[in-house]
């Protein structure tokens, strides 16, 4: 949820409903791409700024996602829409440096859009690197917890029609600082009217 600016700091996951196969979650630890980055390569993540935004096109990045879900998306997940400004770099209370991106990340501030889509990737990479990751097969009952602030994580969507059921649970976070002091800043947070709203209007 790096959208908004103080996003979780610590996530809760509990598997209810786990199918025989499949379904697995990934994490990818970020401070640990942040201290494999080359010098020069820290030295320009550390003076990028990004907008990250919930504003994005849902099916084209989750394909298999069904109507209903792209529906319940578009009606409830960007009912507010938010856009806010993140440092690439954030600093930890350890003093650890963790690197900011993941798909809410839209564009680096100053940058055109297709240089910043090469930036994500050269960093994003280093994200996901196999050295960086771990990935874990669920069973019923299994907890687990997770910081945010130094990991990105994603669930396998290859179980297909199976049940699978997991809750969660979110502890705030607090809003990232820069390696220079400077905090992240919300740029836009816009309520948008509710459907039923919208046909009111129409009627009236």
């Amino acid at each position: 949820m790096t959208f908004v600016d103080a996003y979780p700091e610590i996530s809760v996951l509990r598997g209810v409903v786990i199918p025989p196969y499949g379904g697995d979650t990934m994490w990818a630890n970020t401070v640990a791409a942040y201290d494999g980055l080359p010098a020069a390569l820290k030295a320009l993540a550390e003076s990028l700024w990004a907008i990250h935004s919930n504003l994005y096109d849902y099916a084209a990045v989750r394909p298999e996602a069904s109507a209903a879900a792209a529906r319940y998306y578009g009606e409830f997940f960007i009912s507010t829409v938010y856009e806010t400004e993140h440092p690439l770099v954030r600093v930890l209370p350890s003093g650890e440096r963790s690197l900011v991106l993941g798909y809410f990340f839209r564009r680096v501030v100053g940058v055109s859009q297709s240089d910043s889509n090469h930036l994500f990737e050269i960093f994003q990479s280093h994200i996901t690197r196999p050295e960086n990751t771990v990935r874990w097969r669920w069973n019923a009952g299994d907890v687990a917890i997770w910081d945010n602030t130094a990991t990105q994580h994603c669930a396998i969507n290859d179980y297909g029609d199976q049940k699978r059921v997991v809750r969660r649970a979110t502890i705030n976070g607090e809003v990232p600082i820069s390696v220079d002091g400077r905090t992240s800043v919300t740029r836009r947070k816009t309520t948008k009217p509710a459907a039923a709203d919208l046909k009111q209007t129409a009627a009236a």
